[in-house]
């Protein structure tokens, strides 16, 4: 007897494994398809060399292929589980004296393997080849010209200075909230140098209105000056200045978190940083929470296999909907970073859960039903 939950358990494995694969292939063809989409202007109108297109395809197939991962569990549950009910197998286990909790431990197990795996290739694989599928993009589209200054990045200048802009007009090249650290003089409390605006002139930045602040060894102020306008000079460099240059989505959640207390130590606001912080965190967890909630609702379908894909990609469009809009309240300050990071694992957890217990109490009902009459 003791073998028996262990032989379901292989079998619950066995289905949803092959759809799995499936999915994974699948759901990263249409998203890498997707992705060429995007930059197919570029690659044609800039002539691209086939061996940098190639490049650029093989850096990105880590991103690619780690977000598919929790919609092909999704896929891989509501095909394989969906067979199982259609086919009056899972109406068996249940006669095996099986309920809806034990079955659905070893996809909980499945459902935390993907999870971790996601969150190992997202921290160690994916901000090294995002890093250097974005850098190809950048050089093919600017060519000879200086980097295109974009917001929400971090990027390293000469003299060991790091920079940070809030907002970017392309059209005027004007700049928002411009901060700087100047970290040359090496003993672990940078100078500060924030702007309101900057004007991008050429190779260098033009900023107005700004502060100079310096520190102590012991991280104390000794000096505060303010300035009205301000030279500094970029990189002449492009390979060099586009090298540097690196998005939250090119940095591993450990680097990110450097930057934040960076920035923080020297008062800066890192709302919109801790939201993509915890962000990494939370969405390696989607493989998890499509388990809990694609499981009840495959037991109760019966019905065609077009049901099943049909109720995936509403799962899965409801839940990346909640996951943009909580982001935005998040970074806009009306929920705090951790809650917005979270609240949409939060609803489709406690949602997952109440199915499951309704589930189970369903088939306890129609059980007992089907007793008394027979």
């Amino acid at each position: 007897m003791a073998k028996k939950p262990l032989i379901i358990d292989k079998y619950i494995f066995k289905e949803i494994g092959r759809p799995y694969l499936a999915g994974v292939l699948v759901i990263g063809g249409v998203m890498l398809s997707n992705f060429l989409y995007e930059v197919a202007d570029l690659i044609i109108m800039q002539q691209a060399p086939v061996d940098e297109v190639l490049r650029l395809l093989l850096y990105q197939l880590p991103e690619i292929f780690v977000q598919s991962f929790p919609m092909a569990v999704l896929f891989a549950v509501m095909a394989g589980l969906g067979r199982l009910t259609r086919e009056n197998e899972f109406f068996a286990i249940r006669m095996g004296g099986f309920s809806i909790y034990r079955l659905v431990v070893p996809l909980i197990v499945f459902g935390l393997l993907v999870t971790v795996g996601t969150y190992a290739i997202n921290e160690q694989v994916v901000p090294w080849t995002n890093h250097r599928a974005r850098n190809i993009i950048r050089r093919l589209a600017l060519q000879d010209v200086m980097p295109e200054v974009r917001e929400n990045v971090f990027f390293e200048g000469p003299d060991d200075k790091i920079f940070y802009v809030d907002g970017y007009n392309e059209a005027d090249l004007t700049l928002e909230s411009v901060v700087i650290f100047d970290r040359s003089r090496g003993d672990g409390f940078p100078e500060v140098i924030t702007a309101q605006r900057g004007e991008v002139m050429g190779s260098d930045w033009l900023l107005h209105d700004g502060h100079v602040h310096s520190y102590t060894a012991d991280g104390r102020l000794e000096m505060a000056a303010g300035f009205r306008e301000m030279q500094i000079e970029l990189e002449d460099d492009i390979e060099r200045f586009l090298a540097r240059q690196r998005t939250p989505a090119e940095m591993s959640r450990e680097e990110l978190r450097r930057e934040i207390a960076l920035f923080r130590r020297s008062g800066i606001d890192v709302t919109r940083l801790l939201v993509d912080y915890h962000m990494k965190l939370a969405l390696p967890f989607t493989a998890f929470i499509f388990i809990l909630v694609g499981t009840p609702l495959s037991l109760g379908n019966r019905e065609s296999r077009t049901l099943s894909l049909a109720l995936t990609v509403i799962i899965i469009f409801t839940y990346y909907v909640l996951v943009s809009f909580s982001r935005s309240l998040g970074r806009a300050g009306a929920f705090s970073p951790l809650v917005a990071a979270w609240l949409p694992n939060g609803f489709f957890l406690v949602l997952g859960i109440l199915l499951i217990i309704l589930r189970e109490r369903l088939f306890n009902l129609i059980n007992r039903l089907v007793n008394n009459l027979f």
